[in-house]
């Protein structure tokens, strides 16, 4: 393990927005120390886009999951389609999944419903499992109380330096992304990014979402190292000493060589 190399927590590379460029922003990204991308489905219909990039480049780490925006009209046999990618790679796991109280119209019941099945499947492959959690914080401390034998990403995390403190009691790590150079900053933000442990940190670009300057700008790989940048001055770290930090804590939580 490169104790310079810097991987993405989690992000989209199959999105269209990448389709005419990825192979130069992953080169440019390489060139900044960032040579290892996690990449998250969100429903049945992109999973196969996934497996492609899995299988054209080594850097990809695939993950399938149903995302709470999309828990509506999914296909009658989405279960086994999911059981069947994890069954493809053994380093694959359930994401991007979630709870959203707040930007979809989905019922909770639902998303619940959809999200539980995930993690039942989770547990029967041994798979660690990425989540999207906005304004559904109560639900999901819920969940995971009842699922506590899993390993769980709290992805982009948009909870308080409290919550932290209570999420700390499952096999949880959390991620961050633009929001840490957003101006002005999320004083919430910075605060849960200095209470999250060292050994449980990990960071993210989301590309091509979250740009920090707004929903007009493509998030892209390169990315990843200014965020990387921005999270060792607010924990006050020096980042040379964060990179083989957050190496070790990606190797743990996702469980590749």
């Amino acid at each position: 393990m490169n104790p310079m190399t810097l991987s993405d927590a989690h992000c989209h590379l199959q999105d269209a927005a990448f389709a005419d460029d990825l192979s130069a922003q992953l080169a440019q990204a390489e060139l900044f120390g960032i040579r290892r991308f996690v990449v998250n489905g969100t429903h049945p219909s992109d999973w196969e886009a996934v497996v492609k990039l899995a299988k054209q480049r080594s850097e990809i780490i695939p993950q399938f999951g149903v995302h709470p925006w999309k828990v509506e009209n999914l296909p009658g046999d989405w279960e086994g389609q999911l059981q069947t990618q994890l069954l493809r790679f053994p380093t694959a796991g359930i994401g991007e999944a979630g709870l959203d109280g707040q930007l979809t119209d989905a019922p909770m019941d639902l998303q619940i419903a959809v999200l539980e099945t995930q993690l039942d499947i989770a547990r029967r492959f041994n798979r660690p499992c990425t989540l999207h959690v906005v304004k559904a914080w109560p639900e999901i401390e819920k969940i995971l109380k009842t699922h506590s034998d899993l390993r769980f990403l709290l992805h982009s995390f948009s909870g308080s330096a409290e919550q932290v403190a209570e999420f700390l009691k499952y096999d949880c790590y959390f991620s961050f992304g633009g929001a840490v150079l957003r101006q002005p900053p999320s004083m919430k933000t910075l605060a849960a990014l200095r209470a999250v442990p060292a050994d449980r940190l990990l960071l993210e670009t989301d590309a091509p979402f979250q740009h920090p300057d707004g929903k007009q700008y493509r998030q892209e790989p390169p990315g990843l190292l200014r965020i990387a940048e921005a999270a060792a001055k607010i924990r006050g770290e020096r980042l040379d000493q964060l990179f083989p930090i957050l190496e070790a804590n990606i190797h743990k939580f996702f469980g590749f060589d």
